[in-house]
Order: structure tokens, then sequence, then C-alpha cells
């Protein structure tokens, strides 16, 4: 064989290399984040409640959402949002076909978002765990209360994520 020959087969070597690596690569982007989805959020999303003090007729309390990203991709969301419904001490307890049989908490208390009014979304790097609270005021003739936690991810799908947290009151605070 002459050099020239031998030219030839390693551009024909080459050609065929660049094509197989075209094509596992294809199949490699395929199966992580078509199939198993590494592009979707892996978030876990939870809601507190913590009785911070007492002041007149209210009970000061820090309300929490705390988000994980356990994924590989960076998350957008939007529409950070929260209610607190409450039980007050004279309220019958009453179920609701609204919440799917569960106990109903009939007064609201407190609504808002854990955003700045400034902020239209927030965004959640990997192996990120945030912490956003929000500070409020529960009455003292609540027993019971509920506290709902929303936010809507902003990808084609416009799925969204809930928690919810129950408390009950204290009745006096122990001061050390």
């Amino acid at each position: 064989m002459s050099i020239e020959d031998w030219k030839n087969l390693a551009s024909a070597v080459q050609s065929v290399a660049t094509i197989l690596s075209f094509i596992i690569g294809g199949i490699w982007v395929y199966l992580k984040f078509i199939r198993q989805q590494e592009k979707y959020p892996n978030i876990e999303f939870s809601a507190d409640i913590e009785f911070i003090g007492e002041q007149k007729d209210y009970w000061l309390a820090e309300l929490i959402a705390t988000i994980d990203n356990k994924g590989k991709a960076q998350h957008k969301m939007e529409k950070f949002r929260f209610d607190v419904n409450g039980l007050l001490s004279a309220d019958n307890i009453e179920i609701s076909d609204e919440w799917g049989g569960q106990v109903n908490f009939p007064h609201l208390i407190a609504k808002g978002s854990f955003l700045p009014e400034k902020y239209t979304h927030f965004f959640i790097d990997p192996g990120t765990k945030a912490k956003y609270s929000y500070i409020t005021r529960i009455p003292k003739d609540a027993s019971y209360i509920i506290l709902h936690c929303w936010f809507k991810y902003m990808d084609e799908r416009s799925y969204g994520h809930t928690a919810e947290k129950t408390a009950k009151v204290p009745v006096t605070i122990n001061e050390s």
C-alpha cells in the first residue's frame, strides 16, 4: 500500500469514528435527559411554622418554605405564594369535599408571597437548599392553623409543587 492509500484509509476510519461518536453521543443524551428526565425537577419542598413569641392578642410566627434541588439542572420557578387558614377555638371541626374530605380550616389568617413584589421568579441551582421565610401574626383565639405553600415551574410543562404544614397554636409561652 502506498502512502496515499494509507491517508485515504485513515480518512475513512476518521469519518466512521466521527459518525459513531455522534451516534453514541445522541444515545447518551437520549438516555440521560429524555428517558431519565434529568432536565426535569428533582425537588424536595417542605413547609414549616415556628412560633416566635406572643404580644397582646397575637402570636408572632415565622412561615418557612424550604426547597432542596437534588437534581442536576437549575430550575426557575414563579408564583411562590402561601396562605394560612385557621380553626378558631369556638369552631366545630368540619370536613370539606373541597379538601378531599379533610378538616376544613375556614378562617383566612394570612396570604402572600415568599418573594418581594419586585421579583417575578427565582431559581435554584443543582445541589442547593434554599430557605424562604415570612413573618406573620396568628390570632390567639386560633387553636390550629394550616400553611399551604406553592410555586410553578417555568418550563414548557407548567407544573407546580405544593407543601403543607398543620400546627397547634400554643396556649402560653414558656419564658426562661
